[in-house]
């Protein structure tokens, strides 16, 4: 059963899937990470990204993430966060965007792999005082599986994919994007714990959309750090 499973998610990652391309990207995507732990069961934790994109030439986007992660047992987690961004446009104008996510996830250890299924409701809002649309929040579901394998060392390698559901979306032409799955992510990478204090984390990621017009395939270079206090 087991080995069943992980044939088929990796048969999962590999695949395009048949989508359509018309336009590729590339781009590089850096993460601070603070994590302070409460108690026993919660942690607060705050992300700071960057992001450059258009071949690793020009600026996308900053992002600042406040977070909380309960941990209601050990297989399960809950993580309600409020995410700010700032997109830049491509006339350099700033784009304030709002979001609030809750995640739901289950982790379980089978041996040396560990398996984390994970599925989160966000809502956003783009431009709120600026725009006509900026009161009408987008709404995603996103369900992601992570499969990490344990090497008995400082160093973990692992895979995971992520799909993307749109609830609803004010972009104009809502039958292209409501009520249907749009976007799908592919990550491997290695995580290098250093001590219980710091964590770095390389990865590749590769973004696929499909199901809507204007689709764009996007080339990920990730870096992570984590500092737990």
């Amino acid at each position: 059963m087991k080995k069943h499973f992980i044939i088929a998610f990796l048969f999962l990652f590999i695949s395009t899937n048949s989508f359509s391309q018309v336009e590729n990207d590339a781009g590089l995507w850096t993460t601070f990470t603070i994590q302070k732990k409460i108690t026993k069961k919660i942690s607060i934790v705050v992300d700071q990204e960057f992001r450059l994109r258009e071949n690793f030439q020009r600026i996308n986007l900053f992002y600042t993430n406040l977070g909380v992660d309960y941990k209601v047992n050990k297989y399960f987690k809950l993580s309600p966060s409020y995410r700010a961004i700032q997109k830049i446009r491509l006339d350099n104008t700033v784009s304030h965007r709002h979001r609030l996510s809750m995640d739901a996830t289950i982790k379980k250890k089978f041996n040396k792999i560990t398996l984390a299924e994970r599925v989160r409701y966000q809502i956003e809002v783009q431009d709120y005082l600026t725009s006509r649309k900026g009161h009408l929040p987008e709404q995603f579901l996103r369900f992601k599986t992570d499969l990490k394998y344990d090497l008995g060392s400082k160093f973990t390698p692992f895979i995971s994919c992520e799909l993307r559901y749109q609830i609803r979306s004010w972009r104009g032409n809502d039958m292209y994007y409501n009520n249907r799955f749009h976007r799908i992510r592919n990550i491997i990478g290695v995580d290098y714990e250093m001590n219980n204090s710091h964590n770095f984390t390389l990865y590749y990621l590769i973004q696929n959309e499909y199901n809507i017009p204007d689709i764009e395939n996007i080339y990920i270079i990730g870096l992570a750090y984590t500092l737990s206090i």
